[in-house]
């Protein structure tokens, strides 16, 4: 009887150990899968921005173009800010400095209920402080359509293949996406210059 009651143990206390040890393995399995999900979820996040993010297009508004979410170009008229705003455009960053007369601009924003930007910039390439007003401005829309303008969309291209290539993006896509918005040879030479300083 006594040899029976250890034996008893002895099995009981084996299917225990077992039982913990199928538990641990179990929830290390899940553990991982729970993982290996969450690194898919963030590949395919990853990809999918970077495809909103790779081929600038028409906009359906003349002398724009559109990534994603964003349009960028030249001086819209009230007309094509109006179309922008029927558009879903919620802010508009404009490069423009004040000499070049931004108070028609704000005043029809205002009445649209657009969020207007101001980042005044010339014929320099784009220094750091007006990198990160931009960077903010932009992360400020939290992925709602903005318009990005100055004049001619030099300013546009330039600040934007900046902006890209200091998120990680290839400088070379960067650079092309710049000169579909606008960006001249002369602030893509300056851009490229820029990279090698560093």
């Amino acid at each position: 009887m006594f040899a029976n009651s250890i034996a008893e143990k002895s099995v009981s206390l084996t299917n225990m150990l077992v039982f913990k040890s199928l538990r641990v393995v179990v929830l290390a399995a899940l553990a991982s899968f729970m993982v290996a999900c969450g690194s898919v979820e963030q590949q395919q996040s990853a990809a999918e921005s970077k495809a909103l993010l790779e081929t600038v297009q028409s906009s359906g508004v003349e002398g724009f173009a559109q990534l994603g979410p964003i349009y960028a170009g030249g001086l819209p008229s009230i007309e094509e800010l109006n179309s922008f705003a029927d558009k879903g455009v919620k802010t508009v960053i404009d490069f423009r400095r004040p000499q070049e007369g931004l108070e028609q601009e704000q005043a029809e924003l205002a009445k649209l209920g657009v969020n207007y930007v101001n980042i005044p910039l010339g014929r320099e390439l784009a220094p750091a402080e007006a990198q990160e007003k931009f960077a903010q401005a932009f992360a400020a829309a939290k992925g709602e359509k903005v318009l990005l303008h100055c004049r001619s969309g030099n300013r546009v291209g330039m600040v934007w293949s900046l902006y890209q290539i200091n998120q990680g993006v290839d400088v070379e896509l960067a650079i092309e996406q710049g000169r579909a918005m606008g960006m001249k040879s002369g602030f893509e030479k300056a851009v490229r210059a820029s990279l090698t300083k560093e």
